[in-house]
């Protein structure tokens, strides 16, 4: 489940000129002189696109339509709460199964560790096996109704069971299943559905963030026999110090995992490989000329799960075990599935707090009668049901959007940020209700305090994923009418040789003060500018963007239950619903905003990208919610409406447009204080000696090289 970060840069200017070939992001960083920023970039959103593809989504992404248009319909926003209410219980058996297990009590070991004993019940079931088709023995099951089981023992204190059931099939069996040739199916599908552990080994002690710098490689063999029934040839994987690969959930002696390196140790393309790793430690002392070893990554979250430190050395691959793609895009094409999961998860986890925390504050006495009477606990305890109903909605529509063939661009990334934020922020509420009970060592409240950290961190880290959001939804815009703008300031940060000034030479953004600092470069840009086709096709845009929103005036004073649109939502979620459609739709301007205040400075703006990517989230979020309980029964739509008029504060607070100023000074300050720690000269922290990396990740190989 540890899955790699992607670069903070993921940013959105307008693409530069034609050449080179490559992602508006890309060319952005490029065009702002970050030339290493940019090719990352580009090999990661190239990756990224040939995973779309692979899906062979052609409809636009529904956050897009939400912002630029046009809307979607109703029966859409609704489709995955109906398609949920729809899956049946074909999923029933593998969450009684493991309830008994745990009723038993022998869901656990002494140490806390998944059992064997639980394993064993759920495998029964085909819990492993569920989303892989029949005919390699699995359940043939849909991924809203895994989405369901998940969510089911989660909120049933199993879920490290769920974790590893969601990394087995997502990410493990999805990668076989999307790009496995028959006969790697044929092998490895029906080990999986038997129970074997399946792990996606790709972050590295070194490389946690850029998932295409993996350093761990491998080089070809042609002599290396596999024995009589495998043949000769293959290849010899090197991942030693720190090329290991590290946090690999359900990587375990004896488990299979699919292995992403490098082909070449200084190769570019980034290879896969399916392998079934040795049942115990292969040191060098073995003689037989490899080694490898298999130990925990100590990590203070999923400790109920493997998650381990690889190390191989000379280890021997059959050339039969490559998978024949690009291993960042089958990263990219399953990492859909592990967000959409993830979100079911959290939805139990809270579920469970919730739970817990309302049998609490029902049976204990505080002041003048039980907990349950006063304002404070209530309002903590649907702040845990309303997380629980949000992360619900997300991962039901974006499953429903996925199994309809629409792109999920923006709302996978939101799906999972606004899940992993509001399992944080109930665990926080379950402690304020249960009070010092929370913290007991055998409180499962307690167990889940480091899971709920950690959500925020993988699939992605929230805050980095939100920039790819932003990038995502608005990328069509920023293409068509955002080029030229970005096309004429690299124009003139460039010499008459044609190539880029020096950083101190170079102008990000055209401002009135540039007037009087380079006058000349800036009538250059003008004259540039106006010459430019895109140009005029964005004050086309702008008017009549213009005027639509100038005809729609008066319906600002038509109450909202005469509109048909939210005639179909209960009357206490109309106004929400209305409200975020509204704001979505000014995000448009928003975001125009920011480019032309930014300008090419947005490739390294990161604060106003994540607050626009905060407010997208909780817009979309709010909206789902008021589809979703649409079709649930009362007492979930009075939650859905808590939460909605929370959410609905928070988006009143969070100023973009009007806050522009604020956030440019808000950066200056960041940079200063960030320099400061740079360049080791922040004296709060200057007496203080820091704590050796657990895994280090400083490659002696590039110390010998220094």
């Amino acid at each position: 489940m540890f899955r790699p970060r992607f670069p903070a840069l993921t940013t959105h200017l307008p693409p530069a000129s034609p050449a080179p070939e490559g992602s508006t992001a890309a060319k952005a960083l490029a065009a702002a002189g970050d030339v290493e920023s940019a090719r990352d970039v580009g090999a990661l959103d190239d990756a990224a696109k040939q995973a779309a593809e692979r899906l062979g989504r052609k409809k636009r992404s529904l956050v897009e339509r939400l912002i630029y248009g046009p809307l979607p319909d109703t029966s859409e926003l609704q489709s995955g709460a109906i398609g949920s209410a729809r899956a049946g219980t074909r999923g029933q058996p593998v969450v009684d199964a493991a309830l008994r297990s745990l009723a038993k009590g022998e869901a656990f070991t002494a140490d806390r560790k998944l059992s064997k004993e639980l394993r064993a019940a759920v495998t029964a079931e085909k819990a492993y096996g569920f989303t892989v088709p029949g005919q390699f023995g699995g359940l043939d099951g849909r991924y809203v109704e895994l989405a369901l089981v998940e969510e089911e023992l989660a909120a049933n204190g199993l879920g490290p069971l769920a974790v590893e059931i969601s990394g087995e099939l997502t990410i493990g069996a999805g990668s076989l299943l999307a790009y496995g040739t028959d006969a790697q199916k044929r092998t490895f599908l029906p080990l999986v559905v038997q129970g074997e552990m399946m792990a996606f080994g790709l972050t590295e002690v070194g490389i946690g963030v850029n998932a295409k710098k993996v350093r761990a490689y491998v080089e070809p063999d042609p002599e290396l026999d596999n024995g009589p029934d495998r043949g000769k040839g293959g290849f010899r994987l090197f991942a030693m110090g720190d090329r290991n690969k590290l946090w690999i959930t359900n990587a375990t002696h004896g488990g299979l995992v699919a292995i992403v390196a490098r082909i070449g140790q200084d190769g570019k393309q980034v290879g896969l490989f399916v392998l079934r790793l040795p049942e115990h430690d292969i040191p060098a002392s073995a003689g037989l000329g490899h080694e490898f070893s298999c130990a925990s990554s100590n990590t203070g979250a999923f400790t109920a799960n493997h998650n381990s430190r690889l190390h191989f050395l000379n280890y021997p691959i059959a050339k039969d075990d490559q998978i024949q793609a690009d291993g960042v895009e089958v990263l990219f094409y399953c990492l859909r599935m592990g967000r959409c999961m993830l979100a079911a998860m959290a939805a139990g986890y809270q579920r469970m707090f919730a739970a817990d925390a309302a049998a609490y504050a029902t049976s204990r006495d505080g002041v003048g009668g039980a907990v349950v009477k006063h304002e404070l606990p209530r309002q903590h305890i649907g702040r845990m049901l309303g997380g629980a109903l949000q992360s619900q909605a997300l991962s039901h529509l974006s499953l429903q959007q996925d199994h309809d063939g629409v792109d999920l661009a923006g709302l996978r990334d939101l799906t999972k940020s606004a899940a992993a934020t509001s399992a944080l922020e109930s665990q926080i509420a379950a402690e304020r209700v249960i009070g010092g009970r929370a913290f007991d060592r055998s409180s499962r409240v307690h167990e889940a305090r480091a899971n709920m950290h950690v959500f925020g961190v993988v699939e992605g880290e929230d805050d980095l994923i939100l920039m790819g959001m932003v990038k995502d939804v608005t990328d069509a815009f920023t293409s068509r009418y955002m080029a030229s703008m970005l096309s004429v300031i690299q124009s003139i940060n460039e010499g008459p040789d044609g190539k880029p000034l020096p950083p101190d030479q170079r102008i990000l953004r055209l401002t009135p003060k540039t007037l009087f600092t380079a006058p000349g470069k800036l009538w250059l840009a003008t004259r540039r500018l106006l010459g430019k086709g895109a140009f005029w096709k964005l004050k086309g845009w702008i008017v009549w963007n213009g005027l639509i929103e100038l005809l729609r005036l008066p319906l600002l004073v038509v109450p909202t239950r005469w509109i048909p649109r939210y005639q179909l939502l209960p009357e206490g979620l109309r106004g929400y619903a209305r409200f975020a459609e509204q704001r979505l739709r000014w995000l448009r301007w928003a975001y125009l905003g920011t480019n032309l205040f930014f300008q090419l400075e947005l490739t390294r703006a990161q604060i106003p990208l994540q607050r626009l990517g905060k407010v997208i989230e909780q817009l979309v979020t709010m909206l789902a919610l008021c589809h979703h309980s649409a079709q649930r029964d009362a007492s979930q739509q009075n939650v859905a409406a808590l939460q909605c008029e929370q959410i609905a504060t928070r988006v009143r607070g969070t100023r973009l447009l009007t806050g522009l100023f604020q956030m440019d000074r808000l950066r200056r300050l960041v940079g200063r204080v960030g320099d400061d720690v740079e360049k080791r000269q922040s004296t709060l922290i200057a007496g203080v000696r820091p704590e050796a990396m657990a895994h280090p990740f400083e490659a002696r190989e590039r110390k010998k090289k220094g």
